[in-house]
């Protein structure tokens, strides 16, 4: 079993669990079946319960638990309600309005079931309108998601003076295969020895990608690799050959227990190295601004896996980043 795979099977045991001690009733339960990532099922359930939580204490669920709501309390709520709950959301908690949005758009999609299943008369979600819950489309989003060579390098620096060799050798060239693959943290977790290319004319790896559930080789991505990558990748797999006691065989970044490196082993690299600046996702956005700056946009599109262009460059081309310098000069 991969790991993406062994994934996807304990987040569903730890959601089915957590729904199991909730007593949450059946008709709820069913509408995550429609959700193809156990993880994006923990996060909908996470949004709905706090929702139904924020309902039943208004008393406009007159229910004292989730497990005592049927389809007649939902089909009751008028959509004013539930504007009154995103304005708590965001003056009562000081939610992010792109926060809200997420969320607004998770409870969208279940009451879109409860219609489609015909437990209530109207998804009373989608009938909201209010631009107050619209987060702003500007350039500093994307200005924010971006790292600096400084901090990188900055990072970089802290990892080298680690008297672990394990970590002093590890940690640089996670950041360094990051850097030059655009890889997510899941993505970089998920590799396997045999994904790997190195020694082809344009060396390469397997990858399988966000949204993808077919874990046998045809449902896996080709990723091109920079020469710093494919030079990283060979000094690791050099390293991990001296290792003892692997326990992950298969698995290409490995903890010191011998067990495959992690999201959260990542992530907490990050941020342990860079004092909470920097993510490995920012990684991406800084190999998506070179290559959409070096290479064909189509191209570009492809190794990052996006199914349009349009996403390329709206999501993670950042002109500034790249232009700064030059518009200092004019």
């Amino acid at each position: 079993m991969c790991y993406k795979e062994e994934l996807q099977r304990r987040n569903g045991e730890r959601l089915q669990n957590n729904l199991d001690r909730e007593c949450v009733p059946e008709f709820i339960q069913e509408f995550f079946c429609s959700i193809a990532s156990r993880a994006a099922r923990i996060n909908y359930w996470s949004t709905i319960r706090n929702c139904l939580e924020w309902l039943i204490s208004a008393r406009i669920i007159k229910k004292n638990n989730i497990s005592d709501i049927v389809p007649e309390d939902l089909d009751r709520i008028r959509a004013a309600k539930l504007i009154a709950y995103f304005e708590y959301m965001k003056y009562d908690r000081k939610m992010l309005l792109s926060t809200i949005q997420t969320k607004k758009n998770q409870l969208g999609s279940f009451w879109e079931y409860l219609k489609r299943e015909h437990f209530v008369k109207d998804n009373i979600v989608h009938n909201i309108k209010s631009e107050e819950f619209k987060p702003a489309k500007t350039n500093r989003q994307k200005l924010a998601k971006m790292p600096t060579h400084k901090e990188i390098d900055a990072m970089i620096e802290k990892m080298n003076t680690k008297k672990d060799i394990f970590v002093r050798t590890r940690n640089p060239i996670v950041v360094r295969a990051l850097l030059g693959t655009g890889l997510r943290e899941s993505e970089l977790a998920g590799l396997d020895l045999d994904n790997l290319f190195l020694n082809e004319e344009y060396p390469y790896i397997l990858v399988i990608s966000k949204g993808t559930y077919d874990y046998s080789d045809d449902g896996k991505d080709i990723v091109y690799l920079t020469k710093d990558a494919t030079a990283a990748l060979k000094e690791w797999l050099e390293f991990r050959n001296t290792i003892k006691d692997i326990q992950d065989k298969q698995a290409v970044f490995l903890n010191k227990n011998g067990k495959r490196m992690n999201e959260a082993n990542i992530k907490a690299m990050f941020r342990n190295y860079s004092g909470g600046k920097l993510t490995p996702h920012m990684m991406r956005h800084e190999y998506a601004t070179i290559i959409t700056t070096e290479m064909d946009i189509t191209f570009a599109s492809e190794q990052l896996r996006h199914k349009s262009t349009n996403i390329t460059i709206s999501t993670y081309d950042s002109g500034a980043s790249r232009s700064l310098g030059a518009l200092a000069n004019l």
